[in-house]
């Protein structure tokens, strides 16, 4: 099934996935106002990318958010292509990284993306927003690349866990809800920047 590609990423995700320096010529180009909060390269063929997670330089405490998750920024995630002659913004969505106030509970005092994981394996990569205070829940969104289209979505999978009502002494104290499982549509394909939560 296409979901296990996430498991993989994440398992197979190198320690360049969790690097937040750019290089100099990507560096100059990011929009005024904002800070790398995660970085990682991406080459697919002899196509390199780099893949760019933004915050607002105005979000200085995640938990101002909590309780009012609409005052909270959007964290911009930039696909920048690098050829030999230039380095070009291909691709820019401001949905797939979750924002401070997006934890699902006020006062949790929980980001969503805390951990700052992308992962990339191949023609995909995977973006993970998650939270394990209050709530537990994890969302996984992956895009593959496309030939003629670039970044696409290919899949997204949402898991929570709960507190086991089970009272035996060797039970997990979580246990997990049925995964919520979305795939993208070969037939019509959604570009990186169109995409969208549901």
């Amino acid at each position: 099934m296409k979901y296990v590609v996430v498991w993989a990423l994440l398992v197979g995700a190198s320690s360049a996935s969790l690097a937040a320096a750019v290089p100099a010529e990507i560096a100059r180009q990011l929009p005024r106002g904002y800070s790398v909060i995660n970085s990682a390269p991406a080459t697919v063929g002899r196509r390199k990318f780099y893949l760019v997670a933004l915050r607002s330089r105005e979000e200085q405490d995640s938990r101002s958010y909590l309780g009012n998750p609409g005052r909270a920024l959007a964290r911009p995630l930039i696909i920048y292509e690098r050829t030999p002659r230039v380095v070009t913004q291909v691709g820019r969505n401001d949905y797939v990284i979750d924002r401070a106030g997006d934890a699902g509970l006020a006062g949790n005092g929980c980001d969503p993306f805390g951990d700052r994981k992308i992962a990339v394996k191949g023609s995909y990569f995977t973006v993970e927003n998650g939270i394990s205070c209050g709530a537990h829940w994890t969302d996984y969104v992956t895009f593959r690349f496309d030939p003629r289209l670039g970044y696409v979505f290919d899949n997204s999978r949402f898991e929570s866990r709960k507190l086991n009502p089970s009272d035996a002494s060797k039970s997990k104290a979580l246990i997990s809800d049925a995964p919520h499982i979305r795939r993208g549509s070969a037939l019509r394909p959604v570009p990186f920047a169109k995409w969208r939560p549901r």
